[in-house]
């Protein structure tokens, strides 16, 4: 049997061979089994065209030494590949991961093969096999770096954006505070402008050191103590409430909610989650926010309606500067100037706290992010 042919006849076990591999890296223990084979059939059966066809010696010596992005670079299965796996929140070394995989899996399964040739075309056939996945491996690295670039000239860009709203508001306030004969109403009414934006920009600028400080490997801290979480449940939502006066909000605690955790970072935490449940919800709707203690852990809920999350998108939302697609134009418009930290750092004071952090969304019972803190973390 040709190898190529072997390829065709044995596609179905090797896709599966590395759906298992991907399964075992650390992004992608949550993916979807879709998401996980992702192109990797697209990327065998090209490479598999591309052996069936003739070759001359100088052509592929000229494809080797062919280092300039073509189209096919950007928009080939294997780079389509990089891109997703960017997105996904793949590193490099894991990317590079599943096409050595991927490679040792075809290699195995033809050895094992009873119908295995083992001639001079076969083994030219395997040469051309390996050019053809370094080939498909440089279209994914490179679309994938690419991805990173873009992703860092957006977050640049939001960033600036971000800082300057509130900068603005500051400005103009201060502005109207130099003017003499101001009522009292109007003045109270601009240094509330001024507080509302100084809060804005502290939330910003310490989400970009909490993430910062994780890109640099040391995590988020946390100093674990005696804490009641119904206190810190009620200054979240004072928090959230004064900024955003007209969403309506419900609250529900139940239970023994004393364990051991780091109350102000369980108090950044719940903000965030309603923020982004009030960002990107109905605003005609409520924001819900239920705590619940039993005898092992102690379960935290932020519930909002409105558009679902898409179930492609679920796996991804708590990666850093990921902007999960809604059909709402509304909350689009307002993502577009979101850095997409607040989940990212959630997930991680959650993990910092030993618990785990789950998010569901349906049409008919709204988006749900839950957490679960144990009573003595592990």
């Amino acid at each position: 049997m040709k190898f190529s042919a072997f390829i065709k006849d044995n596609l179905d076990e090797i896709v599966a061979d590395w759906e298992a591999f991907a399964r075992k890296l650390p992004a992608g223990q949550t993916m979807t089994d879709l998401a996980l084979r992702d192109h990797s059939r697209e990327i065998l059966l090209a490479i598999v065209a591309d052996l069936e066809l003739r070759h001359s010696d100088e052509e592929r010596a000229e494809q080797a030494k062919d280092i300039v992005p073509t189209e096919a670079s950007t928009t080939s299965a294997a780079a389509e590949h990089g891109a997703l796996r960017q997105l996904a929140g793949f590193d490099l070394v894991q990317l590079f991961a599943e096409f050595r995989a991927l490679r040792a899996s075809v290699m195995a399964f033809w050895h094992r093969s009873e119908g295995a040739e083992a001639g001079p075309s076969a083994i030219e056939e395997i040469m051309r096999f390996n050019e053809g996945m370094d080939k498909a491996l440089a279209h994914s690295v490179h679309r994938y770096s690419s991805e990173v670039g873009a992703s860092r000239d957006m977050f640049l860009a939001v960033l600036g954006h971000d800082l300057r709203s509130p900068l603005m508001g500051i400005g103009m306030s201060a502005a109207l505070l130099a003017k003499p004969g101001l009522s009292d109403a109007t003045r109270q009414q601009a240094a509330a402008r001024i507080k509302r934006a100084s809060l804005d920009m502290t939330r910003l600028i310490t989400d970009l050191l909490e993430y910062t400080r994780t890109r640099l490997g040391a995590g988020i801290p946390v100093e674990l103590a005696a804490c009641d979480l119904g206190p810190v449940c009620e200054a979240s939502l004072e928090d959230i409430r004064a900024g955003n006066p007209t969403q309506e909000f419900v609250q529900r605690f139940a239970g023994d909610l004393s364990l051991r955790a780091d109350a102000a970072r369980m108090q950044q935490a719940l903000s965030n989650l309603l923020s982004n449940a009030v960002q990107h919800g109905n605003r005609r709707s409520p924001v819900s926010l239920t705590a619940d203690g039993d005898a092992d852990a102690v379960v935290l809920k932020v519930c909002n309606s409105g558009d679902p999350i898409p179930p492609d998108a679920l796996h991804v939302i708590f990666e850093p500067l990921v902007q999960a697609p809604n059909a709402s134009s509304q909350a689009q418009e307002r993502s577009k100037t979101s850095l997409g930290l607040g989940l990212f750092i959630v997930r991680e004071i959650v993990l910092a706290h030993r618990g785990t952090i789950t998010v569901e969304s349906s049409l008919e019972a709204g988006t749900v992010f839950m957490i679960r803190l144990p009573r003595v973390p592990g």
